[in-house]
């Protein structure tokens, strides 16, 4: 028996200065399309990949080396041993520097060669050929985007709204009915501006793709402050070809913890009873604070890192990323979705 309290999400939804109803901004984004909010300060989790300079690296090695050896030494064999380990340990760096190098060019090589051979033209035809040939595809999907710097390709919040335009073609040329975007610091989501502009650049994409005359729907929904804003083209009462949730930190850790003090209070004073506390009432829960749980997570970092990613809506998610890459781009999506197609997934068994 399933027991629900809204209460307990218009708690949570209080807490975090949300609305506690879906509230539509469409009308109020196309009256003030200027209006904008200050930025987040919100830091970019740390990258768990990392590229060292070798010459550094070696260069710290023989500082070290002189040092030690600067040291008065009790005899000359503990001296042999010394630059002998030290040798033996240069070797191994060395080797493992070359054979890295190696591989990381090797994957670089293959990540351009399937950025040629996956080339979806601005096509929609094309996508749906290489769909078409899958066994099965996921009704949610999730991508996590990172935030370059301004100075990088791609980077600053206008390449983050280029890549999730790309996305969204993607997407509604898949078929695919939901894209639930992740970025750490949520810089889109704290700037109205930012919304509207990628309300305008999704419709340019997708004009792009599909022409003038046959343009699909979409929504954005920002569960955190329970908004939403449709496309130009959309008709009210009709449902989005598209819905595409933005969500970053705060809908992860953060929303879990105040989940569990509203539930806490609201037991405390008894208005909800402590056996009424289940597995299903917290999913219910989160699925209305957050949203649904994707059936594929792809990652468009260079190292597998969820980067504070809501960790009860992955339980189940297939992951997919691929090694090295720094981009998002279409052959990354595609194989995602393929590896999705291979997979078997086993609920309770």
């Amino acid at each position: 028996m399933n027991v629900t309290s809204p209460k307990i999400s218009e708690n949570v939804r209080l807490r975090n200065n949300g609305n506690t109803q879906l509230k539509n901004i469409t009308r109020d984004m196309n009256n003030n399309d200027n209006e904008s909010n200050e930025d987040s300060e919100t830091k970019a989790p740390p990258n768990s990949y990392r590229i060292y300079n070798i010459f550094s690296i070696i260069l710290a090695l023989f500082r070290s080396l002189i040092k030690t050896t600067s040291k008065t030494t009790n005899s000359v064999f503990q001296m042999s041993m010394f630059y002998i380990n030290h040798f033996i340990l240069l070797s191994l760096f060395f080797m493992i520097a070359i054979y890295k190098n190696f591989q990381y060019l090797y994957r670089r090589v293959y990540l351009k060669y399937l950025a040629v051979t996956y080339y979806p033209s601005k096509s929609p035809q094309v996508i749906r050929e290489d769909i078409n040939k899958l066994e099965k595809i996921p009704k949610i999907v999730s991508c996590i985007l990172d935030l370059q710097d301004d100075e990088d390709e791609n980077g600053g919040k206008d390449g983050l709204i280029n890549s999730i335009s790309e996305l969204t073609a993607w997407s509604m040329s898949a078929g695919l009915t939901k894209l639930i975007i992740y970025e750490f610091t949520g810089v889109l989501i704290e700037n109205s501006g930012c919304i509207v502009d990628l309300r305008k650049y999704i419709t340019k994409t997708l004009v792009l793709y599909f022409g003038t005359e046959a343009i699909p729907t979409f929504s954005i929904r920002i569960p955190h402050k329970n908004l939403i804003i449709y496309s130009d083209n959309h008709i009210d009462g009709n449902a989005a070809d598209l819905e595409i949730d933005l969500i970053s930190r705060i809908d992860g850790k953060p929303t879990l913890v105040e989940l569990t003090k509203t539930m806490s209070e609201l037991a405390v004073n008894r208005e909800l009873l402590i056996r009424d506390i289940t597995i299903d009432l917290i999913d219910e829960e989160l699925h209305e604070l957050v949203g649904p749980e994707p059936d594929l997570l792809i990652s468009f970092a260079p190292s597998l890192n969820l980067e504070d990613y809501p960790p009860w809506h992955i339980r189940l998610s297939e992951i997919y990323w691929e090694p090295d890459n720094k981009d998002v781009n279409y052959a990354v999506f595609l194989r995602g979705l393929q590896q999705f197609s291979n997979c078997k997934i086993n609920i309770g068994k």
